[in-house]
């Protein structure tokens, strides 16, 4: 089982769930908001991952 930690991204998350991880593990991008106080910036692309993650799934 493969789970990709590092490059990952909304553009490209799809394609590895497509093609068979277990999971993704997200940092940076998904942090980055935060970086300047916006939290919800944050929330936004965390539910922008679980949509695509689950779209790429069905």
């Amino acid at each position: 089982n493969i789970m990709p930690t590092g490059g990952v991204s909304l553009d490209n998350v799809s394609e590895w769930i497509k093609n068979g991880v277990v999971a993704v593990g997200v940092g940076g991008e998904l942090t980055s908001p935060a970086k300047k106080g916006d939290y919800e910036g944050v929330t936004e692309l965390a539910k922008a991952f679980v949509s695509a993650v689950a779209k790429a799934r069905a």
